[in-house]
């Protein structure tokens, strides 16, 4: 029983040593947006696959200063690979894209971006 639990706690640090953190900030005329849904792709800007919804990985609200924290594991990284690139997209109520940002991270690291609506 205690062996299962210490390699619980050794799979569980690996996660959290791994993971990476990308801070989104949504302003419309300088001011934050509360409650804004923000869409996270891997990819890149040119991706045929974005400005679709269905096609996010993830999706978080803004909270009251306008951010959505967006924690990256080691499976959005993909297997193998240290580094990313993520796309983050808002979208208006007709699904038109009315913000997007592309950032490259590495496991490990936290990131702060803005999307300017």
């Amino acid at each position: 029983m205690l062996a299962i639990i210490a390699g619980a706690m050794v799979v569980t640090g690996c996660s959290k040593k791994n993971a990476a953190t990308i801070e989104v900030q949504v302003l419309k005329a300088g001011k934050a947006q509360v409650g804004e849904q923000v869409y996270m792709y891997r990819g890149s800007l040119g991706d045929a696959f974005l400005e679709s919804k269905a096609h996010a990985s993830k999706n978080i609200a803004t909270d009251e200063n306008g951010v959505a924290e967006f924690s990256i594991s080691s499976n959005d990284f993909g297997a193998a690979s240290d580094q990313a690139t993520f796309v983050f997209e808002t979208f208006d109520e007709d699904e038109e894209v009315t913000g997007k940002v592309a950032v490259s991270i590495k496991k490990g690291e936290t990131k702060k971006v803005t999307i300017n609506q």
